[in-house]
């Protein structure tokens, strides 16, 4: 019988799918000679239920990579040779820390640690009363279309009168929103006090030209960071992102769609059927 050992990698630089040469590392119904890539997936966690493949790259993915080691494997996927999402299966996984979301299967269980730094920048205005909810709804009027480094700007007003300012803007700050106070003073003089995460941005008596400036001159780069877990019988895939820019404001669904879970124990069957001895 054939027998091959993993510790291997194998990259295909590709514009897209349709000369990848996926084989069975993608998710279609494995036909054909079964692939190297297929066995060193299974042969690396042999308890693990499933095993990650590829749909399809997307635009701005340049490559792929597969790999495969004792107790991992996986798929790593490239823009200008660096890489900015990987998919790796596992036996286990640490979700401390991560929030659980739903998975759509009964059978896995989705884990959500990202911190994400989105294309529209939130200011949340917070009037102290009437005079200054008028004054904020003609000031989103007067900045409509105005942008912050070349990003759109969402302005949300907190008409909560009910509610203290300092719980409004508090809960405003948790949403990583930046905040702009409107109280009676300044709804007659054209001015907002600023509150961030971030003391440089931050300030009474701005007008709101000055408070835009200072936002522009904190806000973080468009990124999507951080990890997605699945844990299921025998294993866990972890995908890690590492996304900026462009990339970024589409890499959560578009991972989503490309990337899915074959079941390992339908590619190990076709691997022996083969006449390959994976253990």
């Amino acid at each position: 019988m054939k027998r091959l050992l993993i510790l291997v990698t194998v990259a295909v630089a590709a514009a897209g799918c349709a000369n990848l040469g996926l084989g069975e590392a993608g998710c279609m119904e494995p036909t054909g000679d079964v692939s190297a890539k297929t066995i060193m997936n299974v042969q690396a966690v042999p308890t693990a239920k499933y095993t990650p493949c590829l749909e399809e790259l997307r635009l701005g993915w340049d490559s792929v990579e597969w790999f495969a080691e004792d107790g991992r494997a996986g798929i790593e996927i490239l823009k200008s040779f660096e890489t900015f999402l990987t998919a790796t299966v596992t036996e286990s996984c640490d979700v401390s820390g991560a929030v659980a979301v739903d998975s759509g299967s009964p059978d896995i269980r989705r884990f959500e640690d990202v911190d994400v730094q989105a294309t529209v920048i939130t200011i949340a205005i917070v009037p102290s009363g009437e005079q200054p909810l008028e004054s904020a709804r003609s000031l989103v009027e007067e900045l409509a279309g105005i942008q912050i480094d070349d990003r759109p700007v969402r302005y949300i007003i907190d008409g909560h009168m009910d509610l203290s300012v300092s719980s409004r803007v508090d809960v405003a700050q948790t949403r990583g929103d930046y905040v702009w106070i409107i109280d009676e003073l300044d709804a007659e003089e054209g001015t907002v006090q600023l509150r961030s995460s971030n003391a440089a941005a931050s300030g009474r008596g701005l007008r709101p030209a000055d408070a835009l400036e200072l936002i522009e001159d904190v806000v973080p780069d468009v990124h999507y960071r951080g990890n997605w877990y699945f844990t299921f019988d025998g294993g866990c895939i972890t995908y890690d992102f590492d996304a900026e820019g462009i990339l970024a404001e589409t890499i959560a669904a578009d991972a989503a769609d490309a990337i899915g879970f074959y079941p390992a124990a339908e590619l190990r069957q076709y691997a022996r059927d083969a006449g390959f001895d994976i253990g």
